[in-house]
């Protein structure tokens, strides 16, 4: 197993109360931050980077050493109050009849209600209502507008680098702050992933191309609504630090950027299409990632994600599948459990054991190693204070990265819940299409496409690759067979898939068809 890396900063600066969790997987997956502000906070890193004549993107490890260096996040406040607080673009067509009165009630209202100025809209739109046409139609770019969050939390889909937006908080000085709830540094995880891919050569072209595209009709819209950069009172960018992956090397690094540069190399693929299966991807990898550094931590080997197809006729693979998904999350847990544990196996514990003052050494040691202050811990036995740290990063876990793995797959459509049911793995239309999109340029056999899914991504769907993930098969075999008949047709009604005969179907790109039928 590759070693991990220590952090670029004093761990005590972190925002953590003990660091554990954080050893394991990095600092930090949380659970308010979607899988779509994941993305976003991703590109906003790269689009950062690409806007300061940065040499690459992808800085690359310097020696073997952690990445550490800083990046900016543009607040955009005019562009989010014309979006998401402006109460008054709607309004003004009732209130004045001609264009230029329009304007002027408009802009008065507008100055009392924001610390913005938008007098040079008038000579960037034809009309009033040219204006209103257009923050209508960048509004519909929201994502994940029924989340209702704060007009500082919300975000745009990211089709160019004027698009993406730093998340957050107002104060009562004015001094407003990044707010680590939705934009948690998970983005910065999967930055970091990709840096460490070995395929930056090929994925930073296809980025700079494909999503930074300061030209896409999209960015030009949301650019045309902002303040020119050299403006008087010009936007504000917070200034933050990169955050901490531990491991230098993960498979799980490598199959994102794969993933990531198979759907940006599909140049058929819509803009407006691209990004959804890059989300489904990006959150894939993370609850994928998540169990894999669960079972190493723990020496066990990764179980399979059965994935159910929906079929009444699968009830025990439903079942199965419900039984792995918290098996996933238990894996969690208990690798936590581990963590903590192996203090006790190292020599300098057991010297603590032996010494004048165990509670006091045992507390230094917890301190050195765990970043965790116990303030009563001179006067606890070392058991105990072990048992005192456990307390609080589960405490912590149980309300933030233990939600994530469930929170998330049923985010990019790889489980749903039902009531007085539970939760179970089953894959959506969107996720199925993702898949499809990177695992498949010409035809595919669908025996090798499923066989590529559980080599990639441990998803188990038919009977071939049940026989390789269980020694002996906990269910009939003959409701894998089902699960894989009720797949293709999934396939089949999205346009993914052909049967040429009764023996003989095959997995498609549609874009990569059009690829090929173009060249």
């Amino acid at each position: 197993m590759t070693k991990c890396l220590e952090s670029p900063r004093p761990l005590r600066r972190w925002e953590t109360k003990a660091w554990v969790e954080e050893a394991i997987w990095g600092h930090r997956f949380y659970n308010d931050q979607t899988p779509w502000l994941l993305l976003c906070e991703l590109l906003a890193i790269c689009a950062d980077r690409a806007r300061n004549g940065t040499s690459a993107i992808f800085p690359g490890l310097a020696d073997g050493g952690h990445e550490d260096f800083h990046y900016r996040l543009p607040r955009r406040g005019a562009l989010r109050h014309l979006l998401f607080r402006d109460r008054y673009l709607a309004d003004s067509e009732s209130i004045a009849a001609s264009d230029a009165s329009m304007w002027q009630d408009w802009l008065a209202k507008a100055k009392q209600a924001s610390d913005f100025d938008f007098s040079y809209l008038q000579g960037r739109f034809a009309s009033f209502d040219a204006l209103r046409n257009a923050v209508e139609l960048l509004r519909s770019a929201e994502i994940e507008p029924q989340r209702r969050r704060r007009w500082t939390s919300r975000h745009l889909v990211p089709q160019g680098p004027d698009m993406l937006l730093a998340d957050y908080r107002e104060t009562r000085s004015g001094s407003d702050s990044l707010d680590r709830r939705f934009f948690a540094r998970g983005g910065e995880l999967l930055f970091l992933m990709l840096n460490r891919s070995g395929r930056t050569a090929e994925l930073e072209p296809l980025l700079r191309r494909r999503l930074l595209d300061a030209n896409n009709r999209w960015n030009l819209l949301a650019r045309q609504l902002q303040p020119a950069p050299d403006a008087r009172g010009s936007d504000k960018m917070f200034d933050t630090s990169i955050g901490y992956l531990p491991m230098a090397d993960h498979r799980a690094y490598r199959r994102l950027a794969e993933d990531w540069c198979r759907v940006l190399r599909l140049a058929a693929l819509p803009d407006d299409s691209r990004l959804e299966p890059l989300m489904r991807l990006s959150g894939l990898a993370v609850v994928l990632y998540l169990t894999e550094r669960a079972c190493e931590e723990l020496g066990r080997p990764m179980p399979a994600l059965p994935l159910d197809m929906l079929s009444g006729e699968t009830r025990a693979l439903r079942k199965l599948s419900a039984e792995h998904l918290a098996l996933h999350r238990q894996l969690a847990r208990e690798a936590i459990d581990h963590r903590i544990d192996s203090i006790c196996e190292k020599p300098e514990w057991r010297t603590a054991l032996t010494s004048g003052n165990p509670a006091r050494r045992a507390k230094e040691l917890i301190a050195e190693i765990f970043v965790y202050d116990n303030k009563t811990g001179d006067r606890q036995d070392p058991e105990r204070q072990l048992d005192e740290l456990r307390r609080a990063v589960f405490a912590n876990y149980d309300n933030h990265l233990g939600l994530v793995l469930g929170f998330y797959a049923e985010q990019i459509g790889l489980a749903v819940a039902r009531r007085g049911v539970g939760r179970w793995y089953a894959a959506s239309d969107g996720l199925l299409e993702a898949l499809v999109l990177a695992n498949v340029d010409g035809p595919v056999e669908l025996g090798q496409f499923l066989m590529r899914l559980f080599e990639r991504y441990r998803i188990l769907v038919g009977p071939e690759a049940a026989r390789s993930a269980f020694e002996s098969l906990p269910i009939p075999l003959e409701q894998f067979k089902l699960n894989e008949r009720r797949f293709e047709e999934r396939l089949r009604v999205l346009g993914l898939a052909q049967r040429l005969s009764d023996d003989c179907a095959f997995v498609i790109n549609p874009y990569h068809a059009s690829e090929a039928r173009a060249a």
